[in-house]
């Protein structure tokens, strides 16, 4: 009894211990600062907080691509999991604030392999400079879920109270001011985003987006499908002329590169 209660009390001295001299906030730092292996892509940090027992708190990470930043979570407070380093692993649970939503998820590295789930509630659009480098102006709430496993992994989303304005890809106006909500899943294969489903809905249109985009290059479609009376309403369809397959419905390539 005597020896178990010795053994227990070394256990708890030792897993303490490594939090307080064995992992400083620096080491922290680079291991969110490091999880990011695309070329591009690049995690900052700022304000790292250890706190008593494995908790820590940071006051902003920011995702940036070629030095552009693309969103920023906030107020970020999260909890190491001590049994996870004396199995050489990392195991982190966290949440913050991602343009005035909700974010959480749970990061687990082990041996150059990582684990990644986030999901993302109530999240304002005009507030992630991610769309706008897109050349998606306008409103909406995000939603959605991420959960990649090395370098694949699948996305979920959905967009509601969307009041978008018309924008351009690859050269083609595309009326995203007509539709009001959407919902997607896609897939990803290290530099290749796979579209499952894109949905987009509006008073009198329904529009669907398929194809991929692998490094950065777009090959998709959208394909657009008003009811008669919104079509006679807008003349936006006398420009898309061209790309009407059948009469309300009308196919448009987007090909070339991102605009990130």
């Amino acid at each position: 009894m005597k020896r178990s209660l010795i053994a227990a009390v070394v256990f708890v001295f030792l897993v303490f211990g490594l939090w307080i001299i064995a992992v400083p906030e620096s080491l922290l730092i680079n291991l969110v600062e490091g999880a990011m292996h695309d070329g591009s892509l690049r995690l900052g940090v700022t304000d790292m907080r250890k706190g008593l027992f494995y908790n820590f708190s940071c006051g902003n990470i920011t995702l940036t691509n070629n030095g552009k930043k693309l969103l920023s979570v906030n107020n970020i407070e999260g909890r190491i999991n001590p049994l996870s380093l004396l199995l050489l692993k990392l195991n982190v649970l966290f949440s913050g604030d991602l343009s005035r939503g909700k974010v959480n998820g749970s990061i687990d590295l082990f041996r150059g392999k990582s684990h990644v789930t986030v999901s993302v509630n109530g999240a304002e659009l005009q507030y992630m400079p991610f769309f706008a480098l897109l050349g998606i102006e306008g409103q909406g709430i995000l939603s959605g879920n991420i959960n990649i496993k090395n370098t694949k992994g699948s996305v979920t989303f959905s967009v509601t109270d969307a009041q978008f304005d018309q924008a351009t890809f690859g050269g083609v106006a595309v009326p995203l001011d007509f539709f009001t909500g959407g919902r997607g899943a896609m897939t990803v294969d290290g530099g290749m985003l796979r579209i499952q489903s894109f949905a987009l809905e509006g008073e009198g249109i329904y529009a669907r987006l398929k194809g991929d985009i692998t490094r950065g290059r777009m090959s998709l479609t959208m394909e657009l499908m008003p009811e008669k009376t919104f079509k006679d309403q807008n003349l936006v369809f006398l420009m898309l002329r061209k790309y009407e397959v059948s009469p309300g419905y009308y196919s448009i390539p987007l090909t070339g590169p991102l605009p990130l």
